[in-house]
């Protein structure tokens, strides 16, 4: 059973740090929720936070308005520490301000130096302060002045960040993983080589894609959507 940490960067409790909340618990707007938001854009039980072999996973609960990490919506995701997640108008962000200072210090990124100054100018600091199942900490100064600039920057930093292959997949489990990426990657190259490219001469290095490549790449982002429907709610599918 893990215990994990969101602090509120955005929304009616901006400020509150929920610390070491025990999986599985949910999140939404009901009273019965681990953590409570009061946004009527927020559904009763709108996602789901429960870990499964050492991993913290969120799972929407076919809520009305949807979830997003990172600025990507998501129905089912293996949480990242530092990941943002929007639900509703709030904002949250994945795990307590030294874990998440570590991981944002890899990405020697200025956005995320930004937003990591403002969750440790939100929080005292003190390790002791990591004891409660919530508490509510002085949300500090105004926000910066490119607060909603940032937020995009950031997000957009971390969802290009590559997901760490999975390490506890039995045998078959991972030749099927690798038969989805070795499909998906198939026809990318397959795109690459017969998509006809010329320049456009107007100096802004911009290339033009025949119709029949551009359908190709529009049919391979339907089928990993479906793809990605199928793993996360195989019952819906």
């Amino acid at each position: 059973m893990a215990e994990v940490t969101f602090q509120i960067l955005e929304g009616m409790e901006r400020g509150r740090i929920f610390t070491e909340i025990a999986t599985p618990f949910t999140i939404g707007r009901e009273e019965d929720n681990a953590v409570q938001l009061n946004d009527e854009r927020v559904s009763r039980f709108h996602l789901k936070i429960q870990e499964d072999v050492g991993k913290v996973i969120l799972t929407d609960l076919e809520s009305t308005n949807g979830t997003r990490v990172n600025g990507v919506p998501t129905t089912m995701r293996v949480l990242q520490i530092g990941d943002l997640v929007s639900i509703g108008r709030c904002l949250l962000v994945f795990g307590n301000p030294r874990e998440i200072g570590q991981r944002y210090r890899s990405f020697d990124s200025v956005p995320l130096k930004k937003l990591k100054d403002v969750i440790d100018g939100s929080h005292p600091g003190d390790d002791d302060d990591f004891v409660e199942t919530s508490r509510t900490v002085d949300p500090g100064s105004a926000h910066p002045s490119d607060w909603s600039d940032m937020l995009d920057a950031a997000g957009q930093e971390l969802a290009g960040a590559t997901p760490p292959v999975p390490d506890t997949f039995e045998l078959a489990q991972r030749a099927q993983l690798a038969d989805l990426i070795a499909f998906v990657h198939q026809q990318v190259v397959v795109f690459l080589q017969n998509g006809r490219e010329r320049s456009v001469d107007d100096g802004s290095g911009q290339r033009v894609v025949d119709g029949a490549a551009w359908q190709q790449i529009i049919a391979l982002e339907m089928r990993l959507a479906k793809m990605i429907r199928e793993v996360s709610d195989p019952d819906r599918a």
